[in-house]
């Protein structure tokens, strides 16, 4: 009976991690036929409802760890109350609470490596089933609209959707080969295959965050190392960084036309940038228009018509949400400068928490951490896709690191070093 219990036992933690990765993949935006997308959303609500049910007393306790998220997300949730536009803020505010559940359970439930494991899952099937649908159904994954021809979207609906989870692939495979003896060489395949991944995808911010994330790598090693050795190669980093940020501010215009093939507006994001701030500064600047509204109401209608002023596209883009190209800007737009104000908190706060913990600790799981948040810093200047308050995958790894970081440093509190 005791076999029999372990079995069983051993047979639902499994199924949980099969479970919780076809989630996370599904979650990232990964395109199927109709109407699988919408049978996967509805059976995610329930099946997150289950797996908090079944955690719920740890999972309560977790969740409410971090305070400065808490706020953040109560006040997305709170917006329903001031929203211009009621459905699509009730629907965002759904699919918010899902995946921050969501992400408390994963925090409840896995440790910060085990996490990453999982992850390494995660995206590794991605970058595979990306791979294979490209070379199979390359009418499927590979863009044919002019602006983008040529570039991979593998089994995701744009570039980027595949850009951003592969640089995190990248990342999380070289910290795997970095860790494990054992089928290192399978981690370095990983890592090779998502590398190639990021650039086939033509994806200029994907490219970007790709590079700044393997170029901090060596600052693990500097970590590790004696106090006084440190300072002196840290002061070094800061000048040679500050002297690259000196020379990339004075040849910007040749890095984004010639290397990077955009434009000084950034493809167009410029103007969308500057039309909803002076919207959002004149009308809704303290609470906003509500998260997910903006781009059904009379100012998102306003900006849309004064960027694409044709007539059939203009039609055309009103009727779906439009893309904010940053999360900041979307942030804003929705929740205003309440809003922003928790979001910078919330990141400052888990950014701090991270640091204090790797310098004390050294471990490459907190380094990840600190990778990650680093990602979400970066990517969200170019694109909402990696915002925080979406619901996606990047917003449950967020709270899963920022709820994990936020225990990890209770119980280490009194031997973390001042």
């Amino acid at each position: 009976m005791r076999l029999n219990n372990q079995l069983l036992n051993l047979w639902v933690r499994n199924l949980e991690v099969v479970v919780t990765i076809i989630l996370l993949l599904n979650f990232l935006g990964v395109t199927a036929p109709s109407p699988i997308p919408q049978l996967m959303k509805i059976v995610s609500y329930g099946i997150i409802s289950i797996l908090v049910i079944l955690h719920w007393k740890r999972l309560f306790w977790i969740a409410t760890r971090d305070i400065p998220l808490l706020l953040l997300v109560g006040t997305a949730l709170a917006s329903v109350f001031w929203s211009a536009e009621l459905g699509s803020t009730l629907n965002a505010c759904r699919g918010l609470l899902r995946t921050f559940l969501f992400g408390a359970y994963l925090a409840t439930r896995y440790s910060i490596k085990e996490q990453m494991k999982i992850l390494t899952w995660v995206f590794g099937i991605g970058a595979i089933l990306s791979l294979v649908v490209a070379l199979v159904i390359p009418s499927y994954g590979i863009a044919s609209r002019v602006a983008i021809r040529g570039a991979f979207t593998g089994i995701f609906p744009y570039k980027n959707y595949l850009g951003y989870s592969m640089v995190l692939g990248a990342v999380i495979f070289l910290f795997t080969a970095l860790q494990e003896r054992k089928l290192s060489w399978l981690a370095w395949s990983g890592f090779c295959l998502t590398v190639t991944l990021t650039v086939l995808t033509k994806s200029s911010a994907s490219l970007v965050c790709l590079l700044v994330l393997l170029s901090l790598m060596p600052i693990y090693q500097l970590i590790k190392l004696q106090y006084k050795t440190r300072v002196i190669l840290v002061c070094l980093v800061c000048i040679l960084l500050g002297s690259a940020a000196i020379i990339i501010s004075g040849n910007l215009e040749t890095i984004l036309v010639d290397i990077l093939g955009e434009t000084t507006e950034f493809s167009g994001r410029t103007p969308i940038w500057t039309l909803t701030i002076e919207k959002v500064l004149e009308e809704q600047p303290w609470l906003g228009y509500g998260i997910n509204a903006f781009w059904k109401t009379d100012a998102g209608s306003y900006v849309i018509s004064n960027i694409w002023p044709l007539a059939n596209l203009r039609d055309a883009l009103l009727k779906q949400s439009f893309n904010f190209h940053s999360s900041y800007l979307a942030v804003f737009a929705g929740l205003g400068f309440l809003g922003l104000s928790w979001y910078a908190i919330s990141l400052v706060t888990v950014f701090i928490r991270v640091v204090i913990l790797l310098v004390s600790t050294k471990k490459i799981l907190f380094f990840w951490c600190l990778q990650f948040l680093i990602f979400i810093l970066i990517g969200g200047f170019a694109d909402d896709i990696v915002s925080i308050l979406n619901s996606s995958s990047y917003c449950a790894i967020y709270v899963s690191i920022c709820l994990s970081t936020a225990v990890e440093y209770r119980r280490l509190r009194p031997f973390l070093k001042p």
